[in-house]
């Protein structure tokens, strides 16, 4: 945990912490079978196309936004060979649509293409957490690293699980921040710490499905895809407030450093991203045993529940972009 299972689609709970499979980037490139290499992050354009009934062994040509991003910047993932960019929602295809005259494709919400594992061990698992709450702890990324205040984070949810009778409490960490120095703190606490894999995981995306399911509700301390990925599965989240810091992670070279740094800064100044930001955090806040309109219109809008494809429609979308 984490690790890279073509085949495995499985999900485990409180795994030996000193026996982590932290698999280096530089390592992985060579399993990416896709033109573009953003593709096989999370398991994305395997899940997609699986949905669609194409051989994942094709290739995509069409670099996929993995993420639900929050500003009025251009696609990260554009490529000058690319016959289209697939998004989320209607508000992103408008936005990129402003930076380049490739179609863009708003699929909705990555999550509902991908499959939960065997659903009786999902059962068995549930029967066993009872009523659980569900924390993304805000995650690092393979250039950056993103620190808080764990402890603070731990008395919250202690609180708030005791106030609303939860019996569980389950820790999804992101495979970079599986440290046992971090782990070891949630698991002292009494709660369940898991994770829905590498990186490069091809089914990373069932294992989060799955996971997001087995919770009664869902909580984190910062704004994120996953939020838009839990509404959508009609599971109420708690936005818990916290400063999260952001850093270049230290193992990158100096120029990459220097202009990860920058980036981090130039997004977080955006204006576009402040208000929207601040938008999600109020709607957020505060606690709610179910999903509000006003937070499911807000998801929908930048989510795209509304963009969602059958499998027919997105076969016949993604056919002249497969080689």
């Amino acid at each position: 945990m984490p690790y890279i299972e073509k085949n495995a689609n499985i999900l485990q709970f409180d795994r030996d912490i000193n026996n982590i499979v932290d698999i280096p980037m530089r390592a992985c490139y060579h399993l990416v079978p896709e033109e573009f290499s953003q593709n096989s992050l999370y398991g994305i354009s395997k899940t997609i196309k699986q949905y669609a009934g194409i051989q994942p062994k094709k290739k995509l040509l069409a670099p996929i936004e993995h993420g639900c991003y929050l500003d009025d910047s251009g696609a990260p993932d554009d490529d000058p060979f690319a016959r289209a960019i697939i998004t989320f929602s209607e508000f992103r295809k408008e936005v990129i649509s402003k930076y380049t005259e490739r179609k863009v494709l708003p699929i909705g919400p990555c999550i509902h293409y991908a499959e939960l594992i065997d659903i009786e061990t999902l059962k068995d698992y549930k029967k066993k957490l009872g009523k659980t709450l569900l924390f993304f702890p805000a995650h690092s990324t393979h250039l950056i690293k993103t620190s808080f205040n764990h402890l603070q984070a731990i008395e919250w949810l202690r609180r708030v699980s005791k106030d609303h009778q939860f019996e569980s409490v389950l820790i999804c960490f992101y495979w970079k921040d599986c440290r046992p120095e971090i782990v070891e703190l949630y698991l002292n606490a009494g709660f369940h710490c898991t994770t829905a894999g590498h990186i490069y995981d091809w089914n990373f995306l069932n294992r989060l499905k799955s996971i997001i399911w087995l919770s009664d509700v869902t909580a984190s301390n910062a704004i994120g895809t996953h939020i838009g990925y839990c509404i959508y599965m009609n599971k109420p989240h708690w936005l818990f407030e916290q400063q999260i810091i952001c850093t270049a992670d230290v193992l990158i070279n100096i120029p990459l450093k220097i202009r990860v740094e920058n980036g981090i800064k130039s997004y977080q100044e955006r204006k576009t991203y402040q208000s929207i930001s601040s938008h999600l955090t109020n709607l957020f806040r505060d606690i709610s045993l179910s999903v509000t309109h006003d937070q499911y219109e807000a998801c929908n809008y930048f989510w795209g529940f509304n963009c969602i494809k059958t499998a027919e429609e997105m076969k016949r979308e993604l056919t002249p972009l497969i080689e």
